[in-house]
This record gives C-alpha cells, structure tokens and sequence, in this order.
C-alpha cells in the first residue's frame, strides 16, 4: 500500500480494449462496473489483519474520478471498520484488498492519500486490472508510481540499512524495513495460507538464508490465476517474481503509515506481470530462478548460506553484493581491517565463468569483499555482448586477519638464461607489519626467443591505482569471453607480471617476446628489473 497520494498512473488505454478483455470473463464473473460506482454507497473489502484469517471491514464511497479512460479512472473510499482504525488506518500490505458493493467485486484498494486522515483510500476499478489478462494489448503507462514496501528478514545490520536504501533509491519504494532476526522464520507449524480473495501474499525477490518481500493482498482469483495489488510492483511489465503465501504477525503505526508484518509460508506460484494497474500471477507456476551458495571462511568461523534469486540481472546486481556482506558480517560478527579471497563461479547450461580475486583493506575487508564483487557482477551481468541469466552462481570466500599487502625490494635471476629450460626467479619485498619475505617461481623462456642480451622486468600488479576506460566501440573484443578476460583482469591485483624483452634483430628498439602473471596471495607494489644474457 502507498505510503504517500499517488496521482493515478496516466495510462494511455482504450477502453473498448478494456471490455474486450473483460468481456469472456464476465460471462463468468459477476463485478460492479465502475460506471454504476456513485458517492455514497457502502461496501465491505477484506484483508488478514493477524494470521491467514481473511476478515471483512466496511467502507463507504466519498468519490468517484472519471479519467479519460477506464485505466485513468478511480474512486475514493473511507474506512468505517473500528479494527482498521485501531491498527492506525489503511496499512501497508493491504494493498489489493477486494473492495465489494452489493456483493460484487468493484476493485482493489491501492493507494492511501498523502494526509493525517489514514482511513481514506483509493481504489482501481476492476475493469482496469483485468486487462493485465491482456498485456500484450496494453500500452504502457506514461508515469509509473512506485508504491511498494519491502519487508527485509534475515539481515543483520548494516548490510539490510544498505539494500533498504538501494531498493528505494532504484524503484523508488515508499519503504524498506529491515526486520529484526527473531522474526525471520517465525511461521506456524502445518499453516497454510488463504489463497482467495483477501487472502495475503508475499511477492518475493529472494528466499533462503534471508528474503527480501513485499506484502500485498490477493485481489481476484480465476482457477490458477490471481490479480493482486492494484499498482505496480516494480512496474517492470513481464515478470518474474516469487508468490507466497504470508502469515500476518502484526500490524505496526510506523512513523509515517502502518505496515503489516509477516513471514512467508511457501512459494506457491510466480508473478508475471507488473503492469500500471496492478499485478498478475499463477498458482502453481513458478518463476525460474538463480541459485546462489555462499562459503565463508575466518579462521575457526565458518558459514554456509544458501538463496534462491528471482532469474534478473538487473535484479541480482542489486541486491547480491549486499546479500554477500551480510554473509561475512554473520560468518566473521566484526568489522576489521584484513585480506580476502574469492572464488566465483557463475552457470548456466551452456555458459560458464570461473574466476579468483584477492583484495586487501586496512579498515573493513567485509565491506571491500562486497564491493569487489559488485564491480565483477556489473562487468559479467551488464555486459554488452549477451544476457548472461545464470541458473547457479557460487561464491568461496575466505577472509585473513593479515593485510596481505607488499612493496618490491628486489628482483634476482640466473645471469644466463637457456631458452626451453627451466629457471627460477626470485622477488624479495617487504610484507605489511611482518617484514621482508622471499618467494621463488619458475620461467621458462621459449625456443625461439632472440639470443643475446635481454632485460626481465617484475612489477607489482597492484603498483596501478586507476581503472581502465571502457573500451570504445571500435576497441570490442571479438566475443564475450575475451571482452570478460580483459575486464576482470583490471580487478586481479595480486602478484606479479613478469616481462621480458629483447632488441629486434634489425633495430634497437626492444620488444617484448614473453609475458606471464604469477598470482600470488598478496597486493605488491613497485617494479624492478635485470639484465640477463639468453643464449
């Protein structure tokens, strides 16, 4: 339910396209057309205030808005039921509550002026919603008005304060609200929802170890067909999203509106559409999905999570680096200065990636880790090659109290280098807070490399403190590998990159004839270099 007035969506919808969609149906379905609705008259809507009980409440009609079409138009009603009163007014998650005159459905409730007076609502006409039935008929609204509000269980902290306030800032939500843990999970044993008109519903983002849901009430039902809200959702028109049923906890006067709360029971269905007027959806279908494992490691801590996201990339861009923090801060319970290193695996059936990163802070390495990996995502999901849509995304995570961070000492190798056999290099730098250290890596420099004098030059990957800029378009790899190979190395910070170079036989102008990276678990910076002799 809208937390603020929301001027009705303007909707460019003919209305004989409204009545041919709703006319099969009406052979079916008795409703109260909205051009017999008149200030006035009284009905009854229905909604679960506590539990999954589905409970009447009257209401009387103080208005009626005749739009330039059907999708335009509206009426207003007042609450005259004591309970709503006492829960402080039309609440958040009523949304889509059926509102009846003479026994017939007339619409949903979906918005709630901008005023004191929270009793008084506005409700979309029936008419309107069932030509979701018929997307494909519609012409998009010119406006949208975002009206959601998104319960957050199961995040602790700082990461649910950040994805509240990425949700609102992206969709432009009324609210967010992240709900303490003890909530999370809090469902009846053997309860099941009202799947019927009143009934409420969760429409969902994520489930798991955490979900992120909005609570709505079910409007209309058609056999496996539902219709729910009365606004957009996200207003993102062919969807794929969760559909629950929700168990109510409670009802909460919040600062500006009351909300309901509750916890989901199960997934029964899938949203697929999210249109101006409300949203639809099937029981019994179900959206396809992104499973995502999570592996955290700290020493002796250790934590496995596990989610299934809606299948979106725009959706998981948004919400998985927040959902990855609020893993470490469970897993570590502390917000420190450290290392960390990431495996990530993204799937699909025909398509996979797999990459490791190593990142270091001398302030929060949580916070770091999460931010990585959303600059990762945003090169793999947003890509300009292809949809990407992964079915299974895997994320290992290891975290060192240690800041594995370096600067290059020095640099030794045999002064005579035979071509195709092995040598072995040696860097000695300077390690933070723990000294100077050595390590050893093998060369191995190929046949046909120039005889004569040569220079090896070793630089610290993490010497670069600027990003690259996009390519231009003239500058596009090939394909979608190459173009994530180029990028993602940007990200890979740790060890060395080896180089060696030589003069042209035919110029003094040096080149270079060999190139390898030795990735080691450490950022090092600085450069050095030596002359050695090839033969």
């Amino acid at each position: 339910m809208s937390c603020v007035t929301r001027s009705v969506v303007l909707f460019v919808l003919a209305i004989v396209m409204v009545f041919t969609v709703a006319g099969p149906l009406s052979a079916r379905v008795s409703y109260f057309p909205f051009s017999e609705v008149k200030k006035g008259m009284e009905g009854i809507g229905k909604t679960v205030f506590q539990g999954t009980k589905i409970e009447d409440f009257a209401v009387e009609v103080i208005d009626v808005v005749q739009g330039r079409n059907i999708a335009d138009s509206y009426f207003v009603i007042r609450v005259k039921d004591g309970k709503v009163q006492s829960l402080g007014g039309i609440s958040a998650g009523m949304s889509g509550s059926p509102i009846y005159i003479k026994g017939r459905i007339a619409g949903a409730l979906a918005y709630n002026w901008e005023s004191r007076d929270n009793l008084v609502g506005v409700v979309t006409p029936i008419e309107a919603m069932l030509a979701i039935w018929k997307e494909e008929e519609v012409i998009l609204p010119l406006e949208k008005a975002g009206s959601s509000v998104f319960l957050l269980h199961g995040f602790r902290g700082r990461a649910g304060e950040l994805l509240a306030q990425n949700l609102k800032s992206k969709w432009s939500l009324c609210k967010a609200f992240t709900l303490p843990s003890f909530l999370f999970g809090g469902k009846n044993a053997g309860e099941k929802g009202a799947l019927q008109p009143g009934g409420a519903i969760g429409i969902q983002l994520l489930t798991g170890d955490a979900e992120i849901m909005s609570i709505g009430t079910l409007t209309f039902r058609d056999g496996d067909r539902i219709l729910a809200l009365g606004h957009p959702f996200l207003h993102r028109g062919k969807a794929n999203y969760f559909l629950s049923s929700v168990y109510v906890n409670f009802s909460l006067e919040g600062k500006d509106f009351p909300f309901k709360v509750g916890t989901s029971l199960e997934t029964v269905g899938m949203i697929d559409q999210d249109r101006g007027t409300g949203v639809s959806g099937r029981i019994g279908v179900f959206p396809e999905t992104t499973e995502v494992k999570v592996a955290v490691k700290e020493g002796t801590r250790k934590g496995e999570y596990r989610f299934l996201a809606v299948r979106d990339d725009g959706i998981l861009l948004e919400v998985l680096p927040e959902v990855l923090l609020d893993t470490i801060d469970r897993t570590i319970d502390s917000q420190i200065p450290g290392s960390g290193n990431i495996k990530l695996r993204i799937e699909r059936s025909d398509w996979s990636l797999e990459e490791e990163f190593f990142v270091w802070s001398d302030s929060d390495i949580a916070d770091t880790l999460s931010e990585t990996v959303g600059r990762i995502l945003q090169i793999v999901l947003a890509n300009p090659y292809q949809f990407i849509a992964p079915e299974r995304m895997t994320f290992d995570i290891e975290i060192f109290t240690d800041i594995q961070r370096g600067w290059l000492l020095s640099c030794k190798f045999p002064r005579i280098v035979k071509r195709g056999e092995p040598i072995e290099g040696q860097i000695t730098f300077f390690l933070y807070r723990q000294g100077e250290r050595n390590i050893h890596f093998p060369l191995v420099l190929s046949a046909d490399f120039p005889v004569g004098d040569a220079e090896i030059m070793v630089q610290g990957k993490g010497v670069s403190g600027e990003e690259e800029a996009s390519p231009s378009l003239e500058s596009f790899p090939p394909t979608l590998e190459e173009y994530l190979r180029v990028q993602l190395d940007e990200f890979k910070r740790h060890g060395v990159k080896v180089e060696v170079v030589a003069k042209q036989e035919i110029s003094s102008n040096y080149t270079t004839y060999f190139m390898q990276t030795v990735y080691l678990p450490i950022i090092l910076e600085g450069s050095f270099s030596t002359k050695v002799w090839v033969n």
